[in-house]
């Protein structure tokens, strides 16, 4: 099976102290990715210092929406995303019951933040 593991939007800018959900679509190459028997899905961010961070769906800032079309959003802390510690960079790890992969395989995608003032 080949494997282009990727996220969309593979980029974007939120502002700080946001909690909007973010919505994440997951794809293998130009199919949706099948998250059917996924049991944690965790959100690994790095800031630009090299601070690293972890959340899943089962703290709660993260929640699958949908097993078959690849659809996980991603809910922020008002703390999580800090404009001076940003950009980020950030990967998915799913982890179903035998194994684990990593979304997007080849890099990570990037959250942007901006001040609020």
């Amino acid at each position: 099976m080949s494997r282009d593991y990727r996220v969309v939007p593979a980029e974007f800018t939120v502002r700080a102290t946001s909690a909007n959900a973010i919505q994440l679509e997951l794809y293998n190459g130009t199919a949706r990715l099948d998250l059917t028997g996924v049991g944690t899905v965790e959100l690994w961010l790095k800031n630009k210092a090299g601070g690293t961070s972890m959340t899943d769906n089962l703290t709660g800032q993260l929640a699958i929406n949908g097993t078959a079309g690849g659809s996980i959003t991603w809910t922020p802390g008002t703390a999580t995303l800090v404009a001076g510690s940003a950009p980020y960079q950030a990967y998915l790890r799913l982890r179903p019951a035998a194994g684990q992969y990593f979304v997007p395989e080849a890099t990570e995608f990037t959250v942007h933040v901006r001040a609020t003032y």
